[in-house]
This record gives C-alpha cells, sequence and structure tokens, in this order.
C-alpha cells in the first residue's frame, strides 16, 4: 500500500491533458481557460463620469465662482461635448465621457437649479477629478485580465466579454463512463428484496460530477458475473476518456474488476492506499491514456475518494491551475491510532471571528452514507499523528 500523498503524486504524474474547444463564453461557467485573456482596451476606455451632474473646470470653481451656466446636456453614449466657456457647464450623466476642458463632477444633489444656471450648495466642497472613473485606472491596454489555466466563474463573464471574447478556447468536457458493480443493487423505483440494497454510488459520482461541471458522463450497473464485466468494461474502455468504477475491486471472490482491467490492457499504477476509508483503491492507465480509477464499494469510501482523487486529477487533465487550498479549526479532539490518513467529514460552521470551524461528523461505518447528508467536506488527518487536538488547522475539502 501507498500513503496518501504518493496516491495523489503518481495520479498526476500519469494525467495527459484532454483536448480544448471554442465555446460561447456565456457557456463557459465552470470550463477551464485554455488561452490567455488580455484586455481589449484600457478600462475604463475613457474619463468616465460616476455621478449624474454637472461638468466643470475645477479652475473656476478655484477662482471663486459658484454658478455656471448650462451650455447643453450630455448623455452616456454620445460623443464627448466640449465645455467652451470657464463660466459654463455641461448637464452630464453616470457612464458618459468625461466633456472636455472639464475636469470635475458636481453631482445634482448638491446643485440649486436657477433659471438656465447651476448654484454649488454653500457646504458642497468639490475636488478635481471628483467622480471620475479615470482612463486606465482598472488596467491598461493588453493587460491579462485572466490566465490559461483559470477556472470560469458567474463574476468573471462580464469581465471575459469586455475584452470583446464571445468565444472563448476552454478544455473540451471529457467522456466519463461510470460503472456501478454488485447483484445487490436495486436502482430506485424498482422492487426491492429485504436482502437487496439501493443503488446510491453511481448516482453519488455523476452527482458529483455534475456539482463539478463535468456533464458528458454515461452510467451503467453490473451484476457480479465476469463475463458480463468484461465485455461492458471493454466497450466503454474504448469510448472513453475516464472510467470510474464502484466496487468489484477489494479480495472478495465476485471482486473481478483488477484482473478484467489486467486483461484489457489498463496498467495498473497503484492498488490500496493507506487511508481510511477507500483503502482498496485502484488507479491504472489504459491503452489510450485514458484514466481509470477503481473505487470500493462502500458509499463513503466511494464518494470520499472520487472528490479526493478523480476530481482533482480531472481537473488537472483539464488544465486547471493555482487551485486555492482551504483549512478549517478542528472543534472537538480526535484520537485515531492506525497510521493510516483518516479522511474525516465535517459540518463547517463560519464563527464571528471569520475562523471556519470544522466539527466532525463520524460515520459507523464506511457503508453509513446516510451521515454525510449534513456534512459539506471533509478534512485531511495525517498518517503520522494519533491524537488531533481541538483549534488545531488541517486542509479542507467540500464536496
Amino acid at each position: 500500500m501507498i500513503t496518501s500523498e504518493d496516491a495523489i503524486k503518481f495520479i498526476f504524474e500519469n494525467i495527459s491533458e484532454f483536448g480544448q474547444e471554442k465555446i460561447n463564453t456565456l457557456d463557459a461557467i465552470g470550463k477551464i481557460l485554455r488561452e490567455p485573456i488580455q484586455a481589449e482596451r484600457d478600462q475604463p476606455p475613457f474619463d468616465r463620469v460616476t455621478m449624474d451632474g454637472i461638468a466643470i473646470n475645477f479652475n473656476s470653481y478655484e477662482l471663486g465662482r459658484r454658478s455656471f451656466l448650462i451650455t447643453e446636456t450630455q448623455f452616456a453614449g454620445d460623443s464627448p461635448s466640449t465645455l467652451e466657456e470657464a463660466n459654463s457647464c455641461i448637464e452630464i450623466m453616470t457612464g458618459s465621457i468625461l466633456p472636455t476642458h472639464t475636469n470635475c463632477i458636481i453631482p445634482i444633489e448638491q446643485l440649486i437649479k436657477k433659471d438656465k444656471k447651476y448654484v454649488i450648495n454653500q457646504n458642497h466642497q468639490p475636488k478635481k477629478y471628483q467622480y471620475i472613473h479615470r482612463q486606465g485606472s482598472d488596467h491598461k491596454l493588453n493587460a491579462l485580465i485572466f490566465d490559461i489555466g483559470h477556472k470560469i466563474k458567474t463574476i468573471d463573464i462580464s469581465a471575459i466579454l469586455s475584452c470583446n471574447k464571445d468565444n472563448v478556447s476552454v478544455n473540451i468536457d471529457p467522456k466519463i463512463a461510470v460503472i456501478s458493480t454488485g447483484n445487490e443493487l436495486v436502482a430506485a423505483g424498482k422492487k426491492i428484496l429485504s436482502h437487496q440494497i439501493r443503488m446510491s454510488n453511481g448516482p453519488a459520482i455523476l452527482s458529483m460530477l455534475k456539482n463539478h461541471n463535468y456533464e458528458n458522463c454515461e452510467y451503467k450497473h453490473l451484476i457480479d458475473d465476469k463475463e458480463v464485466q468484461y465485455k461492458n468494461i471493454n466497450e466503454v474502455l474504448n469510448s472513453s476518456d475516464v472510467i470510474i468504477l464502484s466496487g468489484g475491486v477489494s479480495m472478495g471472490k465476485a471482486d473481478y474488476v483488477p484482473e478484467i482491467l489486467r486483461e484489457l490492457g489498463v496498467k495498473n499504477i497503484f492498488h490500496k492506499i493507506l487511508q481510511r476509508p477507500g483503502k482498496p483503491m485502484w488507479f491504472g492507465i489504459g491503452p489510450k491514456g485514458q484514466l481509470v480509477f477503481a473505487l470500493p464499494g462502500n458509499p463513503v469510501s466511494t464518494i470520499t475518494c472520487c472528490r479526493h482523487y478523480v476530481i482533482p486529477a480531472l481537473n488537472l487533465a483539464s488544465g486547471q491551475r493555482n487551485v486555492i487550498s482551504e483549512f478549517v479549526q478542528l472543534q472537538k479532539n480526535i484520537i485515531f491510532k492506525p497510521p493510516l490518513t483518516y479522511l474525516l467529514p465535517v459540518k463547517i460552521r463560519n464563527s464571528k471571528n471569520g475562523i471556519l470551524e470544522a466539527n466532525p461528523v463520524e460515520t459507523n461505518t464506511s457503508g453509513d452514507f446516510t451521515t454525510l447528508i449534513d456534512t459539506d467536506g471533509y478534512i485531511e488527518l495525517p498518517s503520522n499523528k494519533e491524537e488531533f487536538n481541538k483549534s488545531e488547522i488541517f486542509s479542507f475539502y467540500r464536496w
């Protein structure tokens, strides 16, 4: 068996990146950028007015003028007007380009209109360039806005479009085959016998993949028959970029998966990890470079191994870079004596002092998936310790 750290290392060392494609920017949320996004222009591209009011030349105010003759009105989207006389002003709207020969905005709330003039309130003390968003103050022409490997968030879309990128190069959504095995599994909606259990692992994996923006998935459930499993695994191996199996990977007489994968030419990189849950996990590389993950069949093991190993591998193969780690403060003393990495489910609470607090939720067994319902993720307790004290800080992984 290998450590969980080595498991991550071996997986990452054997990954080749998926391809890329151009898609509509509005469809790119959750995708990984495969091209740099650079500023089309200065931002803002001109001195932009940020308040409704009047535009004046500040020198006139400094010389004592408080009343200004209205010469014209300029709206957002209009080409810039020109202030011809120092004793005059231009009515201006938020978002407008700053009129030529002006350098100060007096907001409408600080003005009194008298006939065709505006008078500045006595108590208002304007400043040069007030309420003017200066050209290029956000970023300059050709500035790097997003680099290759950035995962696109909802808030990023407007910035990408502002760079005149209505289409962007992103990772291709890999074709993923999810297979669960076991005679005891019965899908929801079908009649179930007392000795059977509901099918959960496959749907849980599909849901997690979708939650992490991997939607090009197919799902099969296979009985514990070697010929059936061989035929179906061979089919998906030839048509998929990634295969995720659940069950059939341990030491039971019906655990055919490692043998079948070997017979199909999948190179075994490792089998079994020094961790709880999920010790029997298997990982290999198919004849065409396919990523093959065989996860233990117990539900907690399946979902934890999927999040800890499969999702990071897919993100890396999609080109993601600079993943931000999260850390939390343990809220209970934990004693765990086996020399294993412990991936412990937790419920997160945001404390008033700004610290993320992690309350452990220990499962009865790795089959106790209902306990996970109210958890937010899990913490990683290293294998080189037995006692983990309240208030210690640990790595946190959201489901």
